[in-house]
């Protein structure tokens, strides 16, 4: 089987995710019987690639290494916009990793409803969509007969979607309450060793994994984002991020985790859904915990959930300090679900 795909983004994730690729090709192959080929890459400002023949993935990774664009690739160079370069190309799958619109999930939701309606399947890691307009997209991709898959868009590769879907059959999700921002995350633990929010900050942006906007860390937009996300895909809860009551961390002193460490707590920026009487209650606050919370030893950058259901009780899965291969691998794993649905022919 041959499947070609179509990237919309090509920074850290889509390179790593194109490193994948190659690095699994063989085994791809051989174990799958599955030859992944990009034919389309398209990026907002670094130079986009079609072709009808498979795009040479080694040398656009050396190419972005080196010049920091696509522009001398070839004679595929072009300047289509996504929307256009997505009504050309041959596709079956896209694979959208653009950046986050926290307040209307554009321009990736379109990006997402262009190639539904051409008849591909779609993978995103972007929250946007999801957190704005779950209902929307997955209704369109069970009109048009497509798949639509998004595991990297909470908690990077982490299987939360995937867990629930495949491994808690009959069980209704009765809330959720989850550390979701890792920069966030990262600046309270060092915060705590004595350093500023400032100087935290910039080292979260140095070593690549903070947002470019700081507010959406530190004033929990990314967080309510995700918990809207997961809100919308495991609870029906048709909500978006604006519904969320936030309370991020701007306010939080160096002496607030001092006095919290003295009384044997710790501060957490800890996201939450459940039902209420008059609806899905969201939020995003700081939160004094102590060691008996199962989030007590998730510092740094790493994450964790805590599902609880009706069948199977509270369930909590922690990611420890993950890297971009994490993400990639989330994007990874949706193609080969995908590829698994298409041979066994459900949607």
């Amino acid at each position: 089987m041959i499947l070609r795909l179509a990237l919309i983004g090509f920074g850290n994730v889509g390179q790593e995710f194109v490193k994948l690729l190659l690095d699994k090709r063989e085994w791809l192959i051989r174990s799958k019987g599955l030859d992944v080929e990009v034919h389309s890459i398209s990026t907002r400002s670094r130079g986009s690639l079609t072709s009808k023949k498979p795009l040479d993935l080694d040398r656009a990774l050396r190419l972005m290494k080196d010049e920091g664009h696509l522009k001398s690739y070839g004679l595929e160079v072009t300047d289509l916009r996504p929307g256009e370069l997505l009504s050309k190309s041959d596709a079956d799958l896209m694979v959208e990793l653009s950046p986050l619109n926290i307040e209307s999930g554009q321009p990736a939701r379109d990006h997402i409803r262009v190639a539904m309606e051409h008849g591909m399947d779609v993978i995103t890691t972007n929250k946007g969509p999801v957190a704005c307009a779950y209902d929307e997209l997955r209704n369109l991709a069970r009109s048009r007969g497509v798949h639509f898959r998004f595991e990297g868009t909470v908690m990077d590769g982490t299987p939360i979607f995937n867990l629930v879907e495949r491994t808690l059959p009959g069980c209704e999700i009765l809330g959720l309450t989850g550390i979701l921002n890792s920069t966030s995350n990262f600046i309270l633990a060092q915060m705590s060793a004595g350093r500023s929010m400032d100087e935290a900050m910039k080292e979260a942006q140095r070593r690549g994994f903070a947002e470019t906007d700081p507010s959406l860390d530190i004033d929990g937009w990314d967080a309510a984002a995700k918990i809207a996300a997961l809100a919308n895909v495991l609870m029906e809860a048709q909500v978006n991020p604006t519904m969320v009551k936030r309370t991020g961390i701007r306010d939080v002193r160096v002496e607030d985790l001092r006095e919290a460490a003295s009384k044997g707590k710790k501060i957490k920026m800890i996201a939450s859904a459940k039902p209420s009487s008059d609806g899905m209650k969201l939020t995003v606050s700081t939160e004094l915990i102590g060691p008996d919370h199962p989030f007590w030893s998730v510092d740094g950058t790493s994450s964790a959930l805590t599902i609880r259901t009706d069948l199977m009780g509270e369930l909590t899965i922690i990611e420890s300090n993950p890297t971009v291969t994490q993400t990639a691998y989330a994007v990874f794993s949706d193609m080969l679900l995908i590829v698994e649905a298409i041979r066994s022919g459900t949607i």
